[in-house]
């Protein structure tokens, strides 16, 4: 009795935990300077406040400028539309647009790193893991993150941070500039690796050449 029990705890346990998201691992990388997250497998600044206060387009130039880490293919996060044809800009509490509250899902970059990487609800930022810039104590809804996705002329779609709200913002309002790209930056060699790996396959190919001849 006492078996058929544990048994049954242990299927009922994992049927339950069948049913719930998988949580993200985010981890440090270049001596804590990115955040990898492998279930979105993109990289961003741990320090999300470093592109500071910029229009949509200098945003974007911006991130699209950038070189950090010895990586250069930065840009701003992006939002594709929830029902996979057209962005949908009316406000819903249920993630069902691309404005409002609960954009959770993997279409908008921002909004599945609030919700799911970090674990924050609704009610407001909580957990903001090892990234730095992501509250502000003078204002409990910012700060404001650009995407890089324009929604209708002169506007471009934006996400509140302390409050989890993905919106719409005047394309010159001042935002905050957040870069962030995609692949793991593990496994971008270093410049000095990079160098000693050619002398390498320089090498290799010099001593291959004098075996042909």
């Amino acid at each position: 009795m006492t078996i058929k029990k544990t048994l049954f705890a242990a299927l009922t346990l994992t049927a339950l935990s069948s049913g719930m998201p998988a949580q993200a691992a985010l981890q440090l990388r270049a001596g804590g300077t990115m955040i990898y997250d492998t279930a979105t497998n993109l990289t961003w600044l741990a320090d999300a406040g470093l592109g500071g206060l910029r229009s949509q387009a200098e945003a974007a130039q911006w991130a699209d400028a950038l070189s950090f880490g010895g990586v250069d293919d930065w840009r701003l996060p992006t939002v594709a539309p929830v029902n996979g044809l057209a962005l949908q800009l009316d406000y819903t509490e249920d993630g069902s647009t691309d404005i409002g509250l609960n954009n959770a899902g993997p279409n908008t970059e921002l909004g599945y790193l609030y919700h799911v990487s970090l674990g924050n609800t609704a009610a407001g930022l909580a957990q903001t893991g090892d990234f730095a810039g992501l509250a502000d104590p003078a204002n409990a809804i910012g700060p404001v993150f650009w995407t890089g996705t324009a929604s209708e002329p002169g506007w471009g779609l934006a996400f509140f941070m302390g409050m989890g709200l993905q919106d719409q913002l005047a394309t010159d309002t001042l935002g905050q500039a957040w870069a962030v790209r995609v692949g793991d930056v593990a496994a971008v060699p270093e410049p000095a690796s990079l160098a000693l790996m050619l002398a390498g396959l320089a090498a290799a190919a010099g001593v291959t050449r004098r075996r042909t001849r």
